[in-house]
């Protein structure tokens, strides 16, 4: 069995700081997909929009609308963590509903994303302070508890077309669902936010009278080989003149 906590490194106040800067407020998924992260399928969305979320993932892999090892992952995840469920895609049962649901919000959870359905999203809704759920849609039914064999926890999943690793770093918001690999999520960390920072630049361009197009332009390369760094050197510059 994989030590889950262990790979996760679970009550690591450096890790937590780590995520916690990818809640910056100008962040977005498109910043942490340029910094080198995976888009998950648009089919797998927020259930609740206005919700975003970063942390590691707890992975999960079950059979279409089986219970047992959402539950069981559940039972291992702790403060931060984002279950990342397998779940057979579309179907007419779900693995996921209002009550566990709830207790991951309780837990201190920081998101659920499920390749598959959920039920009770009323219920969720309705949550003083609803936890992120994303998935490919709602069903009204369960499968069962289903047996040991019917998936697995902690192991290599794929979600969304995406591999995920537990321990990965998981981001959502309205726009989708990205991962990164835990190992390269300092150096996404200062891609996305060397992306903000042109970003507000770019707002500055636009304010001083200046067209998007033009910028665009400035920067923009034959072979596209250094158009990102000729944006971010430009981002840094204390002036808003062209290179």
């Amino acid at each position: 069995m994989i030590d889950t906590s262990r790979t996760r490194g679970a009550g690591s106040a450096q890790h937590a700081e780590l995520i916690k800067k990818f809640l910056h407020p100008r962040i977005t998924t498109e910043h942490i997909y340029s910094a080198g992260g995976s888009c998950m399928t648009v089919a797998i969305r927020s259930l609740i929009p206005g919700l975003r979320f970063a942390g590691r993932a707890l992975t999960v892999r079950t059979l279409a609308g089986f219970t047992r090892n959402t539950i069981k992952a559940l039972a291992e995840a702790g403060p931060g963590d984002v279950l990342v469920v397998q779940a057979g895609g579309d179907s007419e049962v779900s693995p996921w509903g209002g009550c566990v649901h709830w207790n991951a919000a309780r837990k201190g959870l920081a998101g659920v994303v499920i390749d598959g359905m959920t039920r009770d999203l009323l219920e969720m809704k309705a949550e003083a302070k609803p936890l992120p759920i994303f998935a490919r849609g709602q069903a009204p039914a369960l499968g069962g508890f289903g047996t040991p064999t019917t998936g697995a926890v902690g192991e290599p999943i794929v979600c969304g077309g995406v591999p995920v690793n537990t321990g990965d770093l998981v981001f959502g918001d309205d726009d989708g669902v990205v991962v990164v690999p835990w190992a390269q999520v300092e150096q996404a960390l200062d891609l996305t936010m060397k992306s903000v920072a042109f970003d507000d630049k770019e707002i500055e361009w636009v304010k001083s009278g200046r067209e998007i197009y033009d910028l665009l332009t400035m920067l923009w390369d034959p072979d596209g080989t250094t158009y990102k760094e000729r944006k971010f050197r430009w981002a840094s510059s204390p002036s808003l003149d062209p290179l």
